[in-house]
């Protein structure tokens, strides 16, 4: 299976807003006072391209057979040192969603080696993202690449 993973470009924003629909369903089935359903207004090609076009952000398309499988967008954060912290600067991962028919396949491997690698081009060695608790599968996939929990975030509903 041909897997092509590339910066995304604003002629994408149709397919980012469509494969979003899939994660939205995920995290709106778990938590359904917290998450609307998907709809054409969760992730509207609107707001897609605008996450595209910004400068701190990094959008990536994964393609297999040359169908949209999957993508992912991260945002470069750069914070300067504060009295009770250091100066960093990190890649934090917002989304990242794939097929239901395509997972399993690499598509999802292949979009964190290319968040690694842009965040690498970048100089920057810190990669994050949050993982709900509910979410063992992308728990299990995190872990496989290396990411181990800091922080760790309670509530009471």
């Amino acid at each position: 299976m041909s897997i092509l993973v590339r910066r995304a470009s604003k002629a994408d924003a149709e397919a980012i807003s469509r494969l979003n629909a899939d994660v939205q369903a995920v995290h709106a089935t778990a938590l359904p006072g917290w998450f609307k359903p998907p709809s054409a207004g969760t992730l509207p090609p609107e707001a897609a391209a605008e996450l595209i076009e910004d400068p701190d952000s990094l959008v990536f398309l994964a393609e297999l057979e040359s169908e949209p499988a999957g993508y992912a967008y991260a945002e470069v954060i750069r914070r300067p040192e504060e009295p009770w912290r250091e100066a960093y600067e990190m890649v934090y991962l917002h989304h990242i969603s794939v097929r239901p028919a395509c997972r399993r396949k690499g598509v999802g491997d292949a979009l964190i080696q290319a968040w690694r690698t842009a965040a690498g081009e970048l100089g920057i060695t810190l990669l994050a993202l949050d993982v709900w608790s509910f979410n063992e599968d992308a728990r299990r996939f995190f872990r496989r690449h290396g990411f181990t929990a800091y922080n760790e975030r309670l509530w009471n509903r």
